[in-house]
C-alpha cells in the first residue's frame, strides 16, 4: 500500500504470530469513485480497509470490475498487494503518476465509466465467477439521470459506513461536481495519520515507465526525529532480474544525502543495502533511490525484509511495484489449417501475437480481394492466440487478412498488416468441370450421371457425399439435388448444343412427363415433353424387378455418346438414370423393367427437374400418381382448360416443349380454368404449383 501518506502505525513490541482472519476482507470497500470534469485521465477508483487488520491480495482473491452501458461490455482487473488497517489503496490509469505526482497502488486500462457505469468489487472471482462484495452503481443499469451518476464529478463515501454493501445505497455517499485538483486519491475522512514517534515505516516507492527506460525506486521512511537519533539503516531488496537489472543505488537528494550507502548484488537477484551517517536522519520521504534498467514489459514487485533503524527492527514494511509499459505496437502472423480452399470448406484462422493482447479490447479481422468481410471479432484462446472460423464462399481468387482492431495490455493498437500469412487464396470451380481438369467434357456428364444413381464415381479422389464445391459443379440446373438433367446439360455443353447452364442464366428449363403402364411381363416409362433426364428410383424388395432395357431404338437421331445411362441395383437398391442431347419423339418408349412377381411397386421418378411418385399394380396393370386427384379437361382443349382436384390455391404455367414459359395465372380453390385462346394449335405443358407439391400434366391445343 502507498498514497500520499505513506506511514501507517505500528506497535512494537514482542514478536506476535498473528493469523490473518477471513473477516478482515469485510472491511474492505470502495471509498471514492471519480470522473474529473476536465481530465478523463485523472479517473480513479479508491478502496478504504476500515478493519483492524491488513487484507492481502494474495491470501484474498478481488476483481475490480466495470460494467459499460447499461450491462452491454465488462471490464475486469484483479488486484495485487496489501491494504493495511485503516489504509486507502488507489486503483488509477496510466496516466494517473503524471495528473496527481505519485503512482496509484494499481495500474489498469478498465477505467472508462464516464459518469454512468457501474464499478463493483467482487471476491472470490471475477464479474462471471466472483461474489458481489461491494457497488457503486446498480448493475445492468445505465446511470444517465440516475441518482448515482457522476459525471464530471467524485463520488465519497460518507465517514459513517464502515463496510461494504453489495446494493447501492444514495445515503451512503456524497457527489460533489469536481475537477481532478479537487480529488483526493489516497486520503479518506483523515486516514493515514501520522505515527506516533518511535513507530517506523519503510516503503518502496511505486514506478511505471516505457520499457527500456532506466527505473528509479525510491525508499521512503515515516516521521524520524531527532530524538530518534536514526544514523543507520539496513535491509535487503528482493527484484525480478528477467524485467531488471540492477544499476546501482543513490542517496543524493534524498534525507539521507551525505551519509554512506553500499549494496552487495553479489546474489542475482537480491540486494542487501547498508547505510551510516554520522548526523541523525529527521523528517518523512525518502532516503533511497533504487536504480535499475528495464528489461521487458511486464509488471513486478520488489520485496524488502530484514530492515533496521539503528538496531530496531522494521515491521511495517510496504513493498514497491514496477509497471513496464510497452510502447511497441503488437505484431501478429498467420496460420490457416489448410491451404486449399474451396466453396464451403471451413477454413480455420489462426493469430498468433507478439504479446499479450488486452481481453477487455476485442481482436476483430477483415477481409477483402476475391471476398470481403469487415470487423469480425476472433476468438481469444488465450492471451498471444486468437482463431477465427470462416465459411468459404463461391469466389476465385486471393484474399487479404488484416488486423482492424486490438490492443496489447498497455493499450498499443495492433499492426494491421500481419507479418506473415496475410493472405490465403480460394480455388474457384467451373460449372459443369466436375473433374476439375479445366474442360467439360462427357466424361464429366458421365460422372454426375453415375453419381445422380448413388454410384461412387470419383472414390479415390472424392469419396460420397461428394465436397460441396463439387457437388455445385456438377449441380448445373441451380435446383434441388444432383440428377440425370444436370448429366444431361453437361453432355449438351460438351457437344456444343447449348453454351451456358440454367444456373448461371434465366433460362427455363426443359418441360417433361414420364407415363407408366404395364406391357407384358415389363413396365413401360413413355416420354412426353422435352425429356431429356431421368431419374427412377425404387425398392426393389424380393428381387422383382430385372435389369431395365433402354430403348435405344427410340432415340433415332443419336449417335451412341448422345445417350448415356448409369444402373446401380444392390440388394434392395434399385436406381438407374438416362440422359441424352435431345429429347425422344412425343408418347416414344424409352425404358422397360423386367418384373417377376406379383404385388405393387412404387417408383420415384424425376423428369428432367420434376419430380413425381407411380405406383404400378403388377397384376393388374394399373397405375396411380400421388398427384392423380388432380385432372386436366378436355384434352385436346379448344378455347378453355379446365382444373379440378385442386387442394387450394395454385400457380399454373404453360410451357412448349422446348421449356419456353409461355403463360401463367393463378387459380383459386378446388377447380380453375385457363384461357388457351392466344395459343396456337400444339402440345404443351402445365406445371401446377400447389400446397402439396408440383403436378406436371401434357395437353394439346386443336
Amino acid at each position: 500500500m502507498m498514497m500520499k501518506k505513506i506511514f501507517t502505525q505500528v506497535f512494537m513490541g514482542a514478536l506476535l504470530i498473528v493469523s490473518v482472519s477471513a473477516q478482515a476482507q469485510d472491511s474492505l470497500f470502495i471509498s471514492e469513485v471519480t470522473d474529473p470534469a476536465d481530465e478523463y485521465t485523472g479517473r480513479f477508483i479508491e478502496l478504504y480497509n476500515a478493519g483492524s487488520e491488513a487484507v492481502d491480495f494474495s491470501t484474498f482473491t478481488f476483481y475490480l470490475s466495470r460494467q459499460s452501458n447499461g450491462g452491454t461490455t465488462w471490464g475486469d482487473v484483479q488486484l495485487t498487494g496489501i491494504v493495511a488497517a485503516g489504509e486507502t489503496f488507489v486503483i488509477g490509469g496510466s496516466a494517473f503518476e503524471t495528473i496527481y505526482g505519485f503512482a496509484p497502488d494499481l495500474v489498469t486500462g478498465i477505467l472508462i465509466g464516464n459518469g454512468d457505469d457501474a464499478y463493483c468489487l467482487f471476491r472470490d472471482g471475477d464479474h462471471s465467477s466472483g461474489t458481489l462484495h461491494d457497488i457503486y452503481g446498480v448493475i445492468d443499469t445505465d446511470g444517465t439521470g440516475e441518482l448515482w451518476e457522476y459525471l464530471d464529478s467524485r463520488a465519497e463515501r460518507v465517514a459513517s459506513v464502515m463496510i461494504p454493501n453489495s446494493l447501492w445505497s444514495a445515503a451512503g455517499w456524497e457527489i460533489i461536481s469536481a475537477d481532478f485538483a479537487d480529488c483526493d486519491p489516497g486520503t479518506h475522512h483523515g486516514s493515514g495519520t501520522a505515527p506516533v514517534p518511535g513507530d517506523f515505516s519503510i516503503t518502496l516507492l511505486n514506478d511505471t515507465v516505457d520499457g527500456g527506460q532506466p527505473v528509479e525506486v525510491a525508499v521512503a521512511v515515516s516521521s524520524l526525529t531527532a530524538a530518534d537519533d536514526i544514523i543507520s539503516y539496513q535491509f535487503d531488496i528482493d527484484y525480478d532480474i528477467s524485467l531488471l537489472e540492477y544499476s546501482g543505488i543513490s542517496v543524493a537528494g534524498t534525507l539521507a544525502e551525505g551519509g554512506t550507502v553500499v549494496a552487495n548484488s553479489a546474489v542475482p537477484g537480491k540486494l542487501s543495502v547498508s547505510y551510516m551517517n554520522s548526523t541523525a536522519i529527521t523528517g518523512a520521504g525518502d532516503i533511497l533511490l533504487l536504480q535499475f534498467n528495464s528489461l521487458v514489459a511486464g509488471t513486478t514487485e520488489l520485496l524488502i525484509s530484514n530492515a533496521y533503524l539503528n538496531s530496531t527492527p522494521v515491521l511495517d514494511l510496504v513493498n514497491g511495484t514496477v509497471i513496464i509499459t510497452e510502447t511497441s505496437p503488437p505484431t501478429a502472423y498467420i496460420v490457416y489449417n489448410d491451404t486449399v480452399n474451396r466453396f464451403a470448406d471451413t477454413l480455420l484462422i489462426t493469430a498468433i501475437f507478439s504479446e499479450f493482447m488486452e481481453a477487455a479490447n476485442p481482436v476483430s479481422l477483415s477481409l477483402s480481394g476475391a471476398v470481403t468481410l469487415a470487423d469480425e471479432v476472433m476468438t481469444r484462446l488465450n492471451d498471444t492466440v486468437y482463431n477465427y472460423l470462416y465459411q468459404i464462399p463461391k469466389a476465385d481468387g486471393d484474399v487479404t487478412v488484416r488486423f482492424s482492431s486490438g490492443t496489447d495490455l498497455w493499450g498499443n493498437n495492433v499492426v494491421s498488416i500481419p507479418t506473415s500469412g496475410d493472405i490465403f487464396t480460394i480455388t474457384g470451380f467451373s460449372l459443369g468441370d466436375v473433374n476439375d481438369d479445366g474442360m467439360i467434357l462427357a466424361y464429366d456428364a458421365a460422372l454426375t450421371l453415375q453419381y445422380s444413381v448413388g454410384i461412387d464415381p470419383l472414390p479415390g479422389i472424392d469419396p460420397l457425399p461428394w465436397e460441396h464445391w463439387r457437388d455445385s459443379t456438377a449441380n448445373v440446373d441451380g435446383t434441388g439435388t444432383i440428377t440425370a438433367y444436370d448429366a444431361s446439360m453437361i453432355l449438351q455443353y460438351s457437344a456444343g448444343i447449348i453454351s451456358s447452364f440454367a444456373a448461371e442464366t434465366t433460362k427455363s428449363v426443359s418441360m417433361a412427363d414420364v407415363t407408366v403402364e404395364v406391357v407384358g411381363n415389363n413396365i413401360v416409362f413413355y416420354s412426353f415433353g422435352e425429356l431429356l433426364g431421368l431419374n427412377v428410383t425404387a425398392s426393389n424388395e424380393n428381387g422383382i424387378l430385372g435389369t431395365p432395357v433402354i430403348l435405344e431404338e427410340n432415340f433415332p437421331s443419336l449417335s451412341p455418346s448422345e445417350l448415356m445411362s448409369a444402373i446401380n441395383i444392390s440388394g434392395t437398391t434399385y436406381r438407374l438414370g438416362l440422359c441424352t442431347v435431345s429429347s425422344p419423339p412425343e408418347g416414344a418408349a424409352v425404358l422397360k423393367i423386367p418384373f417377376n412377381g406379383s404385388g405393387s411397386v412404387t417408383f420415384n421418378l424425376i423428369a428432367n427437374t420434376v419430380e413425381s411418385n407411380v405406383t404400378v399394380d403388377l397384376v393388374t396393370g394399373m397405375t396411380a400418381s400421388e398427384n392423380e386427384p388432380v385432372v386436366i379437361y378436355p384434352n385436346p382443349a379448344a378455347e378453355q382448360l379446365k382444373i379440378s382436384g385442386l387442394s387450394g390455391s395454385s400457380v399454373a404455367r404453360i410451357y412448349n416443349t422446348q421449356g419456353k414459359l409461355l403463360f401463367n395465372a393463378k387459380t383459386e380453390g378446388h377447380t380453375g380454368t385457363i384461357n388457351l385462346s392466344d395459343l396456337p394449335a400444339g402440345f404443351y405443358m402445365i406445371m401446377l404449383e400447389t400446397n402439396k407439391g408440383t403436378v406436371v400434366k401434357k395437353f394439346s391445343k386443336e
